[in-house]
């Protein structure tokens, strides 16, 4: 385990779990934090053997969003330039693309509340997202006279459509983890958090046991999927599936496999 203050950073053989931990804060997002998981997510994106990041928050909350203390909500800013809250976002902004674009499939694994751009924009930033019921997802734009940020509107509508995404960031309202899986934005909701760590850990276990080259090409091809012809797909798997078909790694997964078949 790695030593962070505000995170927690464990990578056991080809899965990892990135843990939030100011539980004390819900969790809040604040520059030190920030600081922390983009190194972290750095590391990952440079680890080829890592297959699986899951991430979560300490305590009963997955992340209550950014905190309203730093200069982050603009407290205790010293410039007087206008441009300087914009300079502040495209800092932030860089831990949602960082998280999008890692090769590594990643999880949320939502223990609690995920609020705003900083919890619940993590959480759509991830592959796949699980949840607790009690967990509840929101945001606050309107109410401060803001502009939804953290690509929350990007990434809401491509999994539960524009409709949706609008009654969401224009009501603020809180929306149940039994209700985020009803309009598609969790995969499941769970009745308690045994339930949801069995599940997650067992998800994770199973990518884990992947060969790491062929659960990047995987991610890479689902998410090309969402914007591709047809056929451009389809030649872009039979080039990956062309070198795949190459490796060692494959020979030896397809003699075990039928092997097991086998037996069956």
């Amino acid at each position: 385990m790695s030593e962070y203050q505000t995170v927690r950073w464990e990578v056991e053989g080809r899965g990892a779990r990135l843990t939030l931990n100011r539980p004390e804060r819900r969790n809040v997002l604040d520059p030190q934090m920030l600081s922390e998981l983009l190194q972290i997510l750095d590391q990952c994106r440079r680890n080829q053997e890592l297959n699986v990041v899951v991430v979560t928050g300490a305590g009963p909350a997955f992340c209550g969003g950014v905190d309203i203390n730093t200069p982050f909500f603009m407290e205790n800013v010293q410039t007087t330039s206008v441009f300087e809250g914009t300079r502040l976002l495209n800092w932030q902004h860089e831990l949602i693309a960082a998280l999008y674009e890692l090769p590594q499939a990643t999880i949320a694994m939502v223990n609690g509340v995920a609020v705003g751009g900083g919890g619940f924009g993590m959480a759509m930033a991830c592959d796949m997202r699980f949840a607790i019921q009690g967990a509840r997802f929101w945001m606050i734009p309107l109410a401060v006279a803001l502009v939804q940020d953290y690509g929350l509107t990007w990434l809401l509508q491509r999994v539960c459509g524009q409709a949706r995404t609008f009654e969401m960031v224009m009501s603020g309202a809180q929306i149940t983890a039994e209700q985020g899986e009803a309009w598609g934005f969790l995969n499941r909701a769970f009745p308690t958090r045994e339930a949801l760590e069995a599940h997650v850990a067992q998800l994770a276990a199973s990518i884990a046991a992947g060969e790491p080259d062929s659960v990047r090409l995987l991610k890479q091809i689902i998410r090309n999927g969402a914007t591709s012809p047809l056929r451009d797909q389809l030649q872009l798997e039979a080039i990956t599936n062309g070198l795949c078909f190459q490796s060692e790694q494959f020979r030896e997964r397809k003699r075990r496999y039928l092997e097991g078949l086998r037996r069956k």
